[in-house]
């Protein structure tokens, strides 16, 4: 089966417009143009991916799944000009990596540090965002790489994952808080607390609704949700809340005084941040560098971590 590619972005635009006559001023053809276009597409992979009907078009589940692909496609040759770009500007080549707020505390920062040094004229983009987001932005080719957490996501069979580190939590109170004298703290303990948690949509957020289940205790009703660790912070500092973070994230805080980390007993790690990429795809030279230089990191701090626990 062969598909020519311009029909794909011209479905795309029926997609997104919601209407043969909106996508066919998107594109600049005519209504009849496009119609043809959808038709040639349809003939190509033998069903139909439109229902026409009084209301106009509508994409059916065929239609659906090459959108898909469409939104590839487009991400594709987007980034194809900006290579192209970059490297007309001097330019090596570009990096986009998608990234959560735990993997981009000191592990991603010193990852591109050192790439930099090995590779200074290079362009790099990253996003930070919901888990699922930054998945989707990796399967339709804007983004090369991820770096968060495994194992609580959607799988999809067109992804790799590699483990990196794990990373502990632990409980955060303001200095000030009746809680913050102790050395280790239970979900027990903390029943009439006021909470300030991460909101729909993130990894953790699924994995903390897992603790507090397999601990005997609903997701609490009193308190604030929030995927801004900024907002977490705040809300902890200033509001009397209580949280439960990654004690990465709240280093500099904790070591001014201005945060108490309490270890968590009874919880186990969180589960491990990794590296995460299209199955069955060369990575560029840039990316494979990075993902080289994140795996010696990564190494380096399991080492390191594992050392200290070691010493008496």
């Amino acid at each position: 089966m062969k598909i020519e590619p311009r029909r794909l972005l011209e479905l795309l635009a029926v997609a997104r417009h919601g209407s043969i006559s909106g996508a066919a001023e998107a594109v600049n053809m005519s209504q009849p143009a496009l119609s043809q276009s959808i038709a040639l597409l349809e003939r190509e992979v033998g069903v139909k991916v439109l229902e026409r009907g009084r209301q106009g078009a509508r994409l059916n589940d065929f239609g659906d799944a090459l959108v898909f692909y469409a939104q590839a496609l487009e991400s594709l040759l987007g980034r194809a000009g900006e290579e192209i770009r970059m490297r007309s500007l001097g330019l090596e080549g570009t990096l986009a990596i998608g990234i959560t707020p735990v993997s981009a505390v000191q592990l991603v920062p010193r990852c591109i540090e050192a790439l930099l040094r090995e590779s200074p004229n290079i362009g790099i983009s990253i996003v930070d965002g919901l888990d699922h987001e930054i998945t989707e932005m990796l399967r339709t080719r804007q983004l090369d790489l991820l770096v968060r957490r495994l194992g609580i996501a959607t799988h999809f069979p067109d992804i790799e994952e590699e483990a990196l580190f794990e990373v502990d939590w632990s409980l955060i109170t303001a200095p000030d808080h009746p809680l913050a004298s102790r050395g280790t703290v239970r979900l027990s303990d903390l029943k009439d607390v006021q909470w300030v948690l991460p909101a729909g949509g993130s990894a953790f957020r699924q994995q903390m609704e897992q603790v507090f289940m397999s601990s005997g205790f609903d997701w609490p009703d009193r308190g604030i949700s929030t995927n801004s660790i900024l907002a977490i912070k705040s809300m902890v500092m200033r509001a009397g809340c209580v949280s439960i973070i990654s004690p990465r994230l709240v280093e500099v805080e904790a070591a001014a005084g201005r945060l108490r980390v309490i270890p968590l007993e009874g919880l186990g790690p969180l589960r491990p941040v990794g590296l995460i990429w299209r199955r069955g795809e060369k990575l560029s030279p840039i990316a494979a560098r990075f993902a080289k230089i994140l795996r010696t990191l990564a190494q380096e701090e399991t080492d390191i971590r594992a050392s200290d626990l070691a010493a008496p």
